[in-house]
């Protein structure tokens, strides 16, 4: 399912808070948030800049949220009572979402609750560490703890200090939305190195990104547009062929088959890399390192995602990558490919451009590396085919069946 796509308003002054909303509406977003703790007015006026809001952009969703400074917020929304501003705000009935933070007082969330479900007004249980990233089990605890208080939906936003810790969050929210797949879930990784977070995100189970239009409101927000060309390619209901598996077991020439019997585009991701690149998969690895080319192979995914649906035939490293396999599997079929490791060495013996088994050309090591990669490609996989003792045409025959 497509994530929604919120931005907040982030204005000092009332005037200009409803030129921003004013914006915003004619905007391709799906939600609002303003962000009241940035307001330096009055908190008597607080409900009617809302209702003001919620007039102008329609049909579109408004989240109202107030953070103290402790919470990452502005040192404005220090100077409000929390739970009064809150309150009044649920019992408004205007604004769809109300942000709260599930560290706060526990009775007094009770009666937060008894009021929201009163007035039809969602509770969004937020955790914020704008210092670190807890660790995948923390995360789960936070957004557990949020649908054991009875918030409509679980928020967790974290800063990264290492690449580790985004994907650590990844896999935490895929494991929050298996075990609870009816409790929606927000979740993101700030800054620039969280950006795929705001991206991806969807992709591992988060029904909403924070995105910018100009003004952000928690670091690593992508501007809009970014977001919206990113999300329409990858839910676009556009229906891929995603041939995986080790080298050898014969996706160029299932590929090849698959073009006649089904009459789509034929793409091989190492040749596209080749040409984009300039140069050969040996020269990359050789001159830019396998983590230079593994970042291409991810990269070139969301290009692909925009072709007309076609049968891609991938690198024999493409699923081995969790972002990869998650890209694949939202934008088509994924098949692998399985041969022994001995036919695999009669196939690849006499080529001397594949880099990871230079120097190793012997069926025991071929054996080795497919076990390694062995569970990587049994997960990422929506269509498993033996090629052993089959003929090409039969492959693809089968392959079409089984992705129908």
């Amino acid at each position: 399912m497509r994530p929604k796509i919120c931005l907040p308003i982030i204005g000092n002054l009332r005037q200009e808070i409803i030129l921003k909303a004013k914006e915003y509406a004619n905007l391709p977003i799906d939600v609002i948030e303003w962000r009241i703790d940035f307001f330096a007015g009055y908190e008597n006026e607080i409900n009617s800049i809302i209702e003001e809001i919620k007039s102008i952009i329609g049909t579109k969703e408004l989240i109202s949220t107030i953070r103290t400074i402790n919470e990452g917020g502005e040192k404005n929304g220090n100077r409000f009572d929390y739970y009064k501003v809150i309150k009044e705000i649920i019992c408004q009935n205007v604004s769809d979402y109300v942000d709260f933070e599930i560290e706060r007082d526990n009775e007094k969330f009770k009666e937060i609750l008894e009021l929201s479900k009163e007035n039809n007004v969602e509770i969004i249980g937020s955790f914020h560490d704008f210092n670190k990233t807890p660790s995948r089990e923390e995360i789960v605890k936070k957004l557990e703890k949020a649908k054991n208080l009875g918030c409509h939906i679980g928020k967790c936003a974290c800063m990264p200090l290492k690449e580790e810790d985004v994907d650590n969050l990844l896999v935490a929210s895929e494991q929050m939305k298996k075990s609870n797949p009816d409790f929606p879930i927000i979740t993101m990784s700030m800054s620039e190195l969280g950006k795929k977070t705001r991206l991806y995100g969807g992709l591992y189970g988060s029904m909403m990104t924070f995105a910018n239009a100009g003004q952000l409101s928690a670091p690593g927000q992508v501007y809009y547009k970014e977001v919206n060309e990113v999300f329409d390619k990858l839910y676009s209901g556009k229906k891929h062929l995603f041939l995986i598996g080790f080298m050898g077991v014969g996706k160029s020439t299932v590929s090849r088959e698959l073009k006649k019997q089904s009459g789509k585009n034929e793409i091989d991701t190492d040749a596209y890399i080749v040409k984009k690149e300039g140069k050969s998969i040996s020269d990359i690895f050789e001159e830019n390192g396998e983590k230079y080319f593994r970042d291409v192979e991810t990269n070139i995914l969301d290009e692909l995602a925009s072709y007309p649906a076609s049968i891609i035939s991938c690198g024999g490293g493409m699923a081995m990558r969790d972002i990869n396999v998650k890209k694949m599997q939202v934008l088509g079929d994924v098949v692998l490919l399985t041969a022994k490791p001995e036919t695999i060495y009669e196939r690849v013996k006499g080529n001397d451009d594949r880099p990871l088994i230079r120097g190793n050309m012997n069926i025991e090591y071929i054996s080795e590396l497919m076990e390694k990669r062995r569970p990587f490609y049994q997960a990422a996989s929506t269509i498993i085919v033996e090629t052993d003792g089959k003929k090409v045409v039969e492959i693809a025959k089968e392959i079409l069946e089984k992705s129908k």
